[in-house]
């Protein structure tokens, strides 16, 4: 096996490591809901940072210190299709989710639960006798929701997985551009720090408040961890995965699929994580917490 797909796995691996911690911190520790918000618009925030960095700058670098007018109209062209890619993942991502919703999704954040219940209130018939439900009662209603496991494991997965193939991507093109610079090619050398601190930092709080949800919801601790270990894994695939195709797949193919999974990575941003902060935490600060998680990621960058 390639030695680079190798390391892409492990580096899937590293990123995602953080999500058994957060697991296990959410399973054994009482945290606080406004701590976790924090932690999750910081993630936001450094996943923000390292998307505009590893993904959108090397494209628009590329065709602003183009050689040539040549090179410069290809490389626009590039651009082209990494925003043509990113709105396809977006809409992806987007369908893919309203799916898993309507089949308990909406059971791994707080923030989809409560907006779910607050949706079937609001259109219950306002001429029944009976008293409407209270929040509470449709809660415990969707806690006992038979797909429940599954639906939070897919949903996760969805959220992960781009990442991850993102990852394998950027190490594949640090890679090669090492390579071609007769620069001798070491593990450490070449790992995308601002991506990893990045998806690190975000996927912590992500399953910390996954697992305090799946844990009111009755679930057992072996079976919540094992979740999490098996996503560890795929993403560690997907991102052995993202190396073999930035190896053979074409350059522009490549940029295309690479702004596919940067546009799903953008809209679970704004669609999961922000709302999630912003529910759990003062808006104010999940600001400042955003923010600071996208200054912190761009330290990375000033270390590489």
């Amino acid at each position: 096996m390639d030695i680079y797909v190798v390391w892409a796995f492990i580096l899937g691996v590293m990123c995602s490591v953080s999500l058994v911690i957060g697991a296990l911190l959410g399973i054994y520790f009482k945290m606080s809901q406004r701590i976790v918000g924090l932690m999750a618009a910081f993630g936001a925030g450094a996943l923000l940072s390292a998307l505009a960095i590893e993904l959108v700058a090397p494209s628009i670098d590329a065709f602003v210190h183009a050689s040539s007018p040549d090179v410069r109209a290809k490389e626009v062209r590039n651009f082209f299709h990494l925003v043509a890619g990113a709105f396809v993942g977006g809409i992806i991502f987007v369908m893919l989710d309203w799916v898993l919703i309507e089949h308990g999704g909406y059971l791994r954040k707080k923030a989809s639960l409560i907006s779910k219940i607050m949706h079937e209130r609001a259109h219950l018939p306002q001429h029944q006798t009976q008293p409407l439900p209270t929040g509470e009662e449709l809660e415990k209603k969707h806690a006992s929701h038979d797909n429940a496991a599954v639906a939070i494991w897919l949903g996760n997965l969805l959220d992960g997985l781009p990442e991850s193939f993102v990852v394998g991507t950027v190490l594949m093109a640090t890679v090669t551009a090492s390579v071609q610079a007769g620069v001798a090619v070491a593990f450490w050398d070449v790992l995308p720090y601002t991506l990893l601190a990045g998806l690190f930092l975000s996927n912590l709080p992500e399953a910390l408040s996954s697992s305090a949800q799946m844990r009111m919801q009755g679930m057992r601790v072996q079976r919540i961890l094992l979740m999490w270990l098996s996503l560890v894994l795929m993403t560690g695939i997907a991102a052995a995965l993202g190396a073999v195709m930035g190896e053979w797949v074409p350059h522009n193919a490549m940029v295309f699929i690479e702004g596919l999974a940067a546009g799903a990575m953008l809209t679970m941003i704004c669609a999961a994580m922000l709302p999630e902060a912003t529910h759990l935490a003062p808006p104010n600060w999940v600001g400042l917490a955003t923010l600071s998680g996208f200054f912190s990621a761009l330290l990375f960058k000033v270390l590489e």
